[in-house]
């Protein structure tokens, strides 16, 4: 494992250990958002950027940040958190350092939650976001011909999720996808080595399956391929793909199961493994040098999308 991962990892249990799941769900799932509320301590500083404006987008609260003035491409980026926790301002510092580095204007959905609103809630909201973005552009300088959506985690899934939406219902047209460590099958026991070899590693198993219970809307989603998108029946006619993924994470196979798809189904995929390093570190530039790589590489791949 990375030693600055290792250093994160034990910084985590001090600050906010987050414990097995119980019968008391409104206990455990409290606590479960404060952990993941505090990742935001592991963030690096907030960077300036020219503007941030937050607009209600198809209905839904959306933060906009703008890098520079003039007309620019838009990346939708789904925020993770497991679709029960995290937020908008906890991806903040993240997201500011995402439209700097890449150049494009950054808007970031923030989606309803589950329990409270479950599967496929957080979905609709994010493709409620994106279209009415598409629909908008022109009021926002944004250049509607090339929009990319991208997500970390849960956020990695409804990325893919909405990849299928746009190709189903015939658009909003999208040049591209980043799935950054998604979950992408949530069948229960699903056969991924890497869910017991990394068990505990940030997620837990028992922890994974409270969570994706408290997520969906019926034991039957799990088999939806908008919440599994790896059950889609085809993944032919997707946009190209940067899907990263993290050596040491329970949800590391199934990532890359989904890539090996998209690849067989003629759809251009750029595989990122992180060796040595860990779910949820998108979120951790303050203390881990692999973000920036990470932000580094983003860029670079969204720069080489066809104009």
């Amino acid at each position: 494992m990375d030693a600055q991962a290792k250093d994160v990892l034990k910084r985590i249990a001090a600050l906010s250990p987050i414990p097995a799941p119980n019968n008391d769900d409104a206990h455990w799932l409290a606590m479960f958002r404060n952990g993941v509320a505090n990742l935001r301590a592991f963030a690096a500083p907030p960077e300036p950027v020219a503007s941030v404006t937050n607009v209600i987008a198809g209905g839904v609260p959306t933060r906009l940040y703008r890098p520079a003035e003039g007309r620019l491409p838009l990346l939708l980026h789904i925020h993770g958190g497991g679709a029960i926790a995290g937020s908008v301002d906890g991806h903040d510092s993240a997201l500011r350092a995402l439209a700097n580095r890449t150049g494009w204007l950054v808007a970031a959905p923030g989606y309803r939650l589950a329990p409270e609103h479950p599967f496929p809630a957080m979905l609709n909201d994010a493709w409620a976001a994106l279209n009415w973005l598409a629909e908008h552009g022109g009021e926002f300088n944004i250049d509607t011909s090339r929009i990319v959506v991208s997500g970390d985690s849960i956020g990695g899934a409804l990325t893919a999720a909405i990849t299928l939406m746009a190709r189903d219902q015939g658009g909003p047209a999208l040049i591209g996808q980043i799935p950054i460590y998604p979950n992408t099958d949530l069948r229960r026991d699903a056969p991924y080595p890497s869910r017991r070899k990394n068990d505990g590693i940030i997620i837990g198993l028992p922890m994974l399956e409270r969570q994706v219970d408290l997520y969906l809307g019926s034991p039957a989603d799990r088999e939806n391929p908008l919440a599994s998108p790896i059950l889609a029946e085809s993944l032919k006619g997707l946009p190209p793909a940067l899907l990263v993924t993290c050596e040491c994470d329970p949800l590391l196979d199934e990532g890359e199961a989904y890539a090996k798809r998209l690849a067989e189904a003629g759809v251009p995929v750029r595989l990122e493994r992180f060796d040595g390093q860990i779910h949820a570190f998108l979120q951790m530039g303050g203390f881990v040098d692999d973000t920036e790589r990470l932000l580094a590489m983003i860029a670079e791949w969204l720069h080489g999308l066809p104009a």
